[in-house]
């Protein structure tokens, strides 16, 4: 039997799959599991739980304080005899820092707070003897380091690189180089100018970067000057079309995601839209599965029981089910916000594509020159809003003809057909870890 190649992967979150970046790697490296082997190194808090990869070293930050007040090293290696799948499910994940006070920081998202977590990353003692006897006997073929604004996993990145000798292979989920952002805090940009000198410091042990739209590629390349290809999340697309045989009454209207970056303020506005429609009779409710706390004001707005309900935190599997069986339109929102709006243009949500591959209908709501809209509207796979302005009228239309929202569940499955089948992603994979050996 052929021995398997070993990647390391490298990133901020555990393994789970039932969180965003998780699904992603599971995605991704699900298929390749068979003659690759896979290691993680991770700072966040919960518990991996997947069914691709087995050996994990963890860098705590509640333990990365306590190294700076005892001065001492910290991180502690985690193997699984069997992949740890289903031993936590969503609704019982716990936090193995029991909370922590960075928990609660990367809530409150206030600028100062991330720079006082770069400092103290800084002076902690986390390149210990422990981390590199994990790194060593693991001895990985293959680097993957995806790329986060986090300064000390770009430092890990790189102490992981000279150690092993090893180029990096990585995957820019958001934009973290750019300088259109807007912002009159000067923490802000003290914070951006570090991160994009990081950035740029870190590029030079990259054999390839992979972005996940066009757009993000053409800014990325003359300065990081790097190989670059673009790669998205796949989906499943073999076999017929699955749909709902009849649409609902009313209208089930569905948005499953977090409320960051003002896409709060956003869900309101249709909301308020769905309460003139039905104003006289109800034709459309909308749906929010989230788990990101909610305000009274919040509660308020997005859930008066007759227009709009909160649902709570659902798992991936859940959420599919829901696509599947409870949904009529789903919903791709981006703030119009001047700096959300500038903050989240290169990005391209992971949620789009389990959107295409559960045949919805999706109503996308975004700035034009966001690169999700760009992408919808090139490829004709979403009703396209670009002015909220324009989403009471658009869903008054929908409402009204509804065989438009059938037209657009096929649409959005040909799309992601056409795109993002996880057979030509594996193979992409494959071939350029392969390359890489």
């Amino acid at each position: 039997m052929m021995e398997k190649k070993r990647v390391l992967i490298i990133s901020s979150e555990p393994w789970r799959q039932e969180s965003s970046g998780g699904n992603v790697l599971t995605n991704l490296f699900s298929p390749l599991k068979d003659e690759f082997e896979f290691a993680q190194i991770y700072t966040n808090s919960q518990l991996p739980s997947n069914n691709v990869c087995k050996r994990y070293f963890h860098l705590s930050e509640k333990e990365m304080l306590s190294s700076i007040l005892h001065n001492h090293y910290f991180g502690n290696e985690l193997y699984y005899e069997n992949y740890p799948e289903n031993d936590i499910t969503c609704s019982q994940s716990k936090d193995i820092t029991s909370g922590g006070i960075f928990f609660y920081i990367r809530r409150l998202r206030w600028e100062i707070f991330q720079t006082v977590r770069y400092l103290l990353w800084g002076i902690s003692k986390w390149k210990s003897p422990r981390l590199k006897k994990f790194i060593d006997e693991f001895n990985p073929d293959i680097i993957f380091a995806p790329m986060y604004y986090d300064i000390h996993l770009h430092r890990l990145d790189r102490y992981v690189a000279k150690l092993t000798k090893k180029k990096l292979i990585s995957y820019v989920y958001d934009d973290h180089l750019s300088l259109r952002q807007y912002s009159w805090s000067p923490v802000y940009w003290y914070n951006r100018l570090v991160l994009r000198y990081n950035v740029k410091k870190t590029a030079k042990y990259y054999s390839l970067l992979y972005t996940m739209t066009q757009e993000q590629m053409d800014e990325y390349q003359p300065i990081l000057k790097v190989p670059m290809k673009i790669l998205k999340k796949g989906g499943d697309f073999n076999g017929e079309m699955i749909i709902k045989e009849k649409l609902d009454k009313p209208l089930k209207i569905v948005y499953g995601g977090n409320l960051f970056y003002h896409r709060d303020k956003l869900l309101c506005k249709l909301a308020e839209a769905l309460e003139n429609i039905n104003r006289n009779e109800i034709k459309a409710q909308l749906y929010i599965y989230t788990q990101n706390p909610i305000t009274p004001y919040l509660l308020h707005k997005l859930n008066d029981g007759r227009n709009s309900f909160l649902m709570g935190k659902v798992s991936e599997r859940e959420l599919k089910d829901i696509y599947r069986n409870k949904c009529d339109i789903a919903l791709h929102v981006e703030s119009f916000s001047r700096k959300p709006r500038l903050i989240t243009r290169l990005s391209f949500s992971t949620k789009i594509i389990d959107l295409l591959s559960n045949a919805c209908c999706i109503f996308a709501v975004c700035w034009s020159q966001s690169s999700p809209y760009k992408y919808l509207k090139k490829e004709d796979a979403a009703i396209c809003v670009s002015d909220p302005k324009n989403i009471e009228p658009e869903l008054i239309y929908l409402i009204e003809n509804q065989n438009i929202i059938l037209d657009y569940r096929l649409k959005a499955w040909e799309c992601g057909k056409r795109n993002h089948d996880t057979k030509n992603i594996t193979a992409l994979l494959k071939q350029d870890f392969t390359n890489s050996l």
